[in-house]
């Protein structure tokens, strides 16, 4: 009586949690446009944490390094001193980048801006002998006239609209910063809390979750942790790396746009498999107004740096950090890229790794489970064998 009541409460409890999930879904499909709307609002709210945990997960890549490496023995001055040092280090690379390459950046635009009207001079060179030589007709001429002229009057009928997104663009980029600093004071008081904090979200998993799903989601965390951890740690070093040798390299070969050249084949190489191609075409595109040589030159010399990265640097740096072959993870930026744009191109490939190993794991224990029924099947068919042979 008492398991016939058991079952009963059970599917009635089932059915309650399936029609609760359906009017959900049907609410969603309903009013999906309120929902990320409001959505899109939290996240612009949320966004300084979001910033700041970034960070933070940033910040604690060294800062384990140092816990591996000082020699002291109180665990909890250990921390400190680790956190303290990364903090200190990634100031010290941001002042760098500000001391030495904003310099050289800022002369390299001035050095552009200075060449705009020899650009558009070459420019229409390059067009007017094209012209010239193709021997275009009358009509054909005219109508690139007339297609002219209507560009030249969207131009300027579009210069009030440019000065409003100018001036929201402006907006942007100051409540960007502003978030910027936001999230870096919040990463740091995570980096000093980090041992509080975590173990204030293990007591509330706990508290909410059985055992079972409290420790196949802390299974989860930490396979997620460590990839994007090792994914981020050798992608960044590796583009340090990159956009050091492609300066030194832009310099010795007398390469213009030396410093911003650099910085765009470094930036763009934290985008795994396409990025190189990106940096390297942009670059080449502002090199090759001042000299298409020089652009050839460059495009000859960022393809063999790339071959010397993809089988030199990058195999020991980042190594096999997300274990994926090149097909997922050409499948893996893709699909990033198409549904969130660069970051999903960037976060796109760890994640997708993530999702690879759970997948991994569940099919193998899928399939030992299959084998261990099978084998049971197999021992219970042979003992009845042996009774009936008996």
């Amino acid at each position: 009586m008492k398991t016939s009541i058991k079952i009963r409460d059970l599917t009635l409890k089932n059915i309650l949690i399936i029609l609760t999930y359906g009017a959900l879904l049907v609410l969603g499909v309903i009013y999906f446009e309120k929902i990320f709307y409001y959505l899109e609002n939290l996240i612009g709210i949320i966004q300084p944490f979001i910033i700041g945990f970034i960070l933070a997960f940033i910040f604690n890549i060294p800062m384990k390094l140092f816990e591996k490496k000082l020699p002291i023995q109180n665990e909890k001055r250990k921390k400190i001193i680790s956190a303290i040092l990364a903090v200190l280090l990634i100031l010290l690379v941001l002042f760098i980048v500000i001391m030495v390459v904003v310099p050289q950046v800022i002369e390299n635009i001035r050095m552009l801006i200075d060449n705009l009207p020899n650009i558009f001079s070459q420019t229409e060179k390059w067009l007017t002998y094209l012209f010239e030589e193709v021997h275009l007709s009358a009509d054909l001429l005219e109508k690139l006239n007339t297609l002219q002229d209507r560009m030249t009057q969207a131009l300027l009928s579009s210069l009030t609209t440019w000065a409003v997104g100018i001036a929201s663009g402006v907006s942007q980029i100051t409540t960007s910063i502003v978030n910027v600093f936001m999230g870096f004071v919040m990463a740091i008081y995570m980096l000093f809390s980090k041992d509080k904090l975590i173990r204030q979200i293990k007591k509330i998993g706990e508290a909410v979750l059985n055992e079972k799903h409290y420790q196949y989601i802390s299974e989860v965390l930490s396979l997620t942790g460590s990839t994007f951890e090792s994914f981020l740690a050798g992608q960044l070093t590796e583009s340090v790396i990159i956009g050091v040798l492609c300066y030194i390299g832009c310099i010795i070969l007398d390469i213009p746009y030396a410093s911003i050249a650099a910085i765009v084949i470094g930036f763009t190489n934290i985008i795994p498999y396409f990025g190189p191609i990106i940096g390297a075409v942009i670059s080449s595109v502002l090199i090759v107004f001042v000299s298409p040589i020089k652009a050839l030159i460059f495009l000859v010399f960022s393809t063999l740096l790339q071959q010397f990265e993809s089988n030199l640097i990058y195999p020991h740096v980042v190594g096999n950090s997300v274990g994926l072959s090149a097909l997922w993870v050409l499948f893996a930026v893709s699909a990033g890229g198409g549904l969130f744009g660069i970051p999903g191109m960037i976060f796109g490939l760890p994640t997708f790794s993530v999702i690879y190993e759970l997948l991994r794991r569940w099919t193998n224990s899928r399939l030992k489970m299959k084998q261990e029924l099978k084998n049971n099947n197999e021992k219970q068919s042979r003992s009845k064998q042996d009774e009936s042979d008996f």
